[in-house]
Order: structure tokens, then sequence, then C-alpha cells
């Protein structure tokens, strides 16, 4: 464990202009642009046609800038690491998955999101987009009522997932998330946190893949606590 024995407060520290209430409207705005790219992509576009759609929702929504790069998965791809390049020309089938992973910045301030989403009606990929969200939820609620470190967490996400019959990626397990840039504070990843993680301040990344079949699910978003979810929620309660 890399971070595990260094204290809390510098590793959630923020910028003089850091705002929650700014933090939580971004927050609002990412998922927003996520789900409408979700809602634009049509079978038969190839993954590079679906980024530019992703790009093109992003602009209409005034967040043209990003803190890391647009990414969207199609098909075999979501099986893929962040960094890992895509196979280019994969198209979309008419029962299909693709998912999306957007971190644009609004007047400073960072936004993260990432869904899934099915083509069709496949039971095996409507299972892998319920089963990442349901992952993600039991994860949040390990943190909300156990008062768990962050490798805790990831520790009981991967057994979690292995009993759902997935494989997690422990390669993409989450980070901090603030005003810009939040690497200043903390660039490490949030299984390496050995303390329970702040509301407001972390990002809960969780991306499966099928044990045996090429595909993948993934979802993405920040740790908040009952009260602010309630308050700044958007879309499908978590």
């Amino acid at each position: 464990m890399t971070h595990g024995s260094e204290t809390q407060e510098p590793i959630e520290a923020v910028g003089d202009q850091f705002s929650v209430e700014a933090l939580l409207d971004v927050r609002r705005r990412t998922r927003q642009a996520a789900w409408e790219i979700g809602n634009r992509v049509r079978s038969g576009m190839t993954e590079e046609e679906a980024k530019e759609i992703a790009a093109s929702v992003l602009g209409e929504a005034g967040l043209r800038k990003g803190w890391h790069k647009i990414l969207v998965r199609c098909g075999a791809n979501t099986t893929k690491n962040f960094e890992e390049p895509s196979t280019p020309g994969v198209v979309l089938d008419d029962e299909d998955l693709f998912f999306v992973d957007i971190g644009p910045l609004f007047d400073g301030t960072e936004g993260d999101a990432g869904e899934t989403f099915v083509l069709g009606s496949d039971p095996e990929m409507l299972k892998a987009k319920h089963d990442v969200q349901e992952l993600w939820r039991l994860v949040r609620t390990k943190w909300r009522d156990d008062g768990s470190s962050g490798t805790q967490l990831y520790d009981y996400a991967d057994a979690t997932a292995r009993s759902m019959g997935w494989v997690l990626n422990l390669d993409l397990t989450g980070h901090r998330l603030s005003d810009f840039p939040h690497d200043a504070h903390y660039d490490g990843v949030l299984s390496d946190v050995g303390f329970r993680p702040s509301s407001g301040m972390w990002v809960l990344e969780i991306q499966i893949r099928h044990p045996e079949l090429e595909m993948g699910a993934f979802f993405e978003d920040l740790l908040l606590a009952d009260d602010a979810l309630q308050r700044f929620s958007y879309g499908p309660p978590i």
C-alpha cells in the first residue's frame, strides 16, 4: 500500500477557491452530459463517431475543456483500462453496450462521470449494466456505514464482484476530485488510502468485465453523504 501511512489532512486539501457547492453543481452538469451522450449514440456508429458526439454534447453544455480525455468504449473495448488505446473501427451492433467516461472542467472545478449504456435487450449486457451500478452502491454503503478505508473498500469490491460473477479491474480504483488540479494535493488512487475518505472529495470508480466474454461495464460517481446526495441528486437515485 503506497499511501496508507500518510495523514488524511494533506491528501484531502483543497485550493483557496474550492467550493463544495460548485463541485456538486459540476457533478450535476457532468452526469447530465453523460446521459445525454448515451441517449444520442446509436447502433451502426463507430466508437470514433460516438466520441465525436460526446465532444459535441460537452461543448453544448459549456464543458469544452476537460481535466481528462473523453472516453467512449464500445463492445470489446469496454474491457480495456483507461490508458489502453481502443481497437479502432469498432461498430456498435443492435445488441451491444458501451460506456462513457468524461472529466470536464467548469470555472476551474472538476467533474467526473462514468455510465454504461445498453443497446437492445441482450441479458448478459443488461446484467453488466445493472451489476456495475449495484456493486458501486454496495461499496458506497460500506463506506457510509462502516467507516472503511479506501483500501478496504476495494478489497470488498473485489470480493463482491467475484461473488457476482465478474472480474473487477483493480487498475481503476478512484481518485480525488476538487478544484483543478486535484493532483496538486494527491496524485494517487483511492485504493491506496488508509483512512475513511471524506464525503465530497473522492470519486469511486468501478469497472467490471465478464470472465469469459469480451465485454465489461463501468460506473463512477462522487462519494457523498446522504444529505448531500439528496440535495444535489440528478437522475436515477444511487
